[in-house]
Order: C-alpha cells, then structure tokens, then sequence
C-alpha cells in the first residue's frame, strides 16, 4: 500500500506529469511524456468488436445423435456451444453470460428427461436479464499492460500529501492507499489515460462494476473530453466491508460536475465518446457537501471488472422432443415458463428447415 506523510512529494507531481502529459492550470506536456520515453495514448476497440460473440448453445447428452445435430447447426452457418447434460445435472458449469448472449438455446430431448428439463427450465427463467462487454476484465489482466493505461491521480497535483496506486492481484486489481486532509488535500484516484479514439458505447445502458470495497464512498468517473481539467461526470457508489457486489450505473445517472461542483446546465453524458475512466475516494461529495462515507487514512477498493451492459431478452429455447408424446408433455411444461419457445419433434417432416426457422437470425 502506497504510505504518504505531510510533505508535500514534488516528485510524485512529476510521475503525474509524465504519465498523462496534461495537468490541472498547466495544460498539455506531451513533450515532457516525449522526453521521458513514455508511451502514447491507448486505443479503445471499435463499436463492432464489442457486439457480444452469436453462437447457439447446445444442451444434450453424448453420442451419435448430438454429433448429428452438432453438424447440421455447422452446416446451416451458426457457431455452436456445446453442453454436456450428464443424468445428474441440467446444466453443471453454464456461463450464464454467454447463454444470455446467444442466438438460441437447443434441447435435445431423449426418453423420460422430464426432471432434468424442468430444472433446465428454471435456470433459463433465473438468467440475468442483462448482458455486459468488459472493458477492464483485471481477471485477465496483466501487470505491465495495467501500469500502460491506469496512473495516479491524487491530490499532490493541488499540493496535498495523499498518496495511492492500483496494483494487479490475482483475479482483481487493487485501488488502495493513504488519503490524508492535511494541506487542504482529501482525495485520491487512478484513472486512465485519454483513449484515442474514444469509447463508443452507443446501444448499451452504462457501467458494471464488480467491487469489493472497505465501507467507504468511491466515485466513479467518466469524461467525454480528451482535456485534462475538464467536465467530469460522476456518481458515488456505497461499498460493504469485504464484500464483492455487482454495482450498474446507468449513463443516465452520472451528474455532470466541474471540480466537484454540480453543472445543472451541462449537456448529459455522451455515451458515444467516452476517452476516460476514473475512480475517486474524496472527502467531498458535490457542492462542498461533505461525502458521509469518508476517513482519512488507509483505504482499498478491489476492482474485479469494469463493463458495460444492456438489457436483453431471454434467448430463445427450441425444445426438440424425442418423439410426439414427449413434445406433449415439454408443451405442458412450457406454456406457463413465460420463455419464448418453439416445440420440434425429431423425426418430424421437413426437421432441418423447420429448425432453421426456429433459431433467431
């Protein structure tokens, strides 16, 4: 954990001008990055690399009717999941994420599979009704690239002594430090370097965060302008003492804010030119209001992942039975599931191109 005192750290100043090459009242120093052999500033993916991956998830058992079944999906052009139903289990590892994502969900009924359906059934009425594109999955992460793009911004750059770092762990990274109010500091953040070009996160809703916090109130800040000392849109978000939680926060709900003063009359977050990402712990909310979760001293914010999600729809469930009696009894079983169905029989006429109609394009 990054220690402070109550002298004021010129060199810190220094790494900050260095690693983001812009500062509050002194504007741009790229030149100084230039001098100092740091690197330029990173790439955000584009709005097509961010549509979740189509494919069709497959629930069967073994053998030579699902390789049958597993070919025909291939051969009418979709990417197929397969996933092994063993007699004990409906679904023993599913991703739930991924199931959210795709095209269709196909059963593969076989005799007297009633019980293991009904189950499978519950867990598709029990799947997120949302799904997310990580933009920092520190799960995956590694060390050099997490130092390339996350810097320190604490309130040396105001002549305060608080002092922070984020560091890689495994499977999270760690937002911790020493915030201090002494030289009328109070505050202490990481944030990215500008992405060029920016997010676009057209289409999706806002901002998903997997955090572990220490009880205290962190915020979560993004910018649509590339200048440092810019318009920043902010909303604060509660953590439990050592306990992971699922935070989303819409675009709508971050309030413009100008050196933590509030902007009633600023235009919305622009969710279509997002350039960066930043978390705080500040002694003060918005307005000089007080923020009510804050203590100087040692602080940690364990950050597992940051995405961005969307409402979806359940996927579509192709029941496909293994003889008319049971297509009878998955009808009975569905009509009350609320899932968006479609019933076939294996050996009916016209099965391959029934099924391809069945799987959503």
């Amino acid at each position: 954990m990054t220690q402070s005192s109550n002298n004021w750290n010129p060199l810190r100043l220094v790494d900050t001008l260095t690693f983001f090459g812009e500062v509050p009242f002194i504007g741009n120093i790229r030149w100084l990055q230039q001098l100092f052999g740091e690197t330029f500033n990173p790439e955000a993916p584009e709005a097509t690399a961010m549509r979740p991956h189509q494919e069709v998830v497959l629930l069967s058992g073994e053998g030579p009717a699902a390789d049958a079944l597993t070919d025909l999906l291939h051969r009418q052009g979709h990417a197929v999941r397969s996933q092994l139903l063993p007699n004990d289990s409906p679904l023993p590892d599913a991703d739930s994420n991924r199931i959210v994502n795709a095209q269709a969900v196909i059963w593969q009924g076989v005799p007297d599979d009633e019980e293991c359906f009904a189950a499978q059934l519950a867990d598709l009425q029990s799947l997120p009704v949302s799904e997310d594109f990580p933009l920092f999955d520190f799960r995956i992460s590694d060390t050099e690239g997490l130092r390339e793009v996350w810097g320190a911004v604490d309130d040396v750059v105001m002549g305060g002594v608080s002092a922070s770092d984020m560091a890689l762990l495994p499977g999270y990274a760690r937002f911790s430090g020493n915030v201090s109010t002494a030289n009328s500091g109070g505050f202490a953040s990481v944030r990215t370097r500008n992405f060029e070009p920016a997010f676009n996160l057209q289409g999706w809703q806002g901002v998903r965060l997997v955090l572990r916090g220490d009880g205290q109130r962190y915020k979560v800040i993004l910018r649509n302008s590339n200048s440092w000392d810019s318009r920043a849109y902010c909303h604060s978000v509660d953590t439990e003492p050592d306990q992971w939680v699922v935070v989303d926060v819409p675009f709508s709900a971050f309030i413009a804010t100008f050196r933590a003063k509030t902007q009633p009359t600023a235009p919305r977050l622009d969710p279509t030119s997002i350039c960066s990402f930043q978390l705080m712990l500040s002694k003060f909310e918005y307005d000089g209001d007080k923020n009510p979760h804050f203590h100087p001293g040692p602080f940690s914010l364990d950050v597992r992942s940051l995405s961005t999600y969307r409402a979806v729809p359940t996927p579509k469930l192709v029941a496909i039975a293994d003889s008319p009696q049971q297509a009878e009894t998955y009808a009975g079983m569905l009509a009350p599931s609320g899932l968006p169905h479609q019933i076939l029989t294996q050996n009916q006429p016209d099965f391959d191109a029934k099924l391809a109609e069945a799987i959503p394009s």
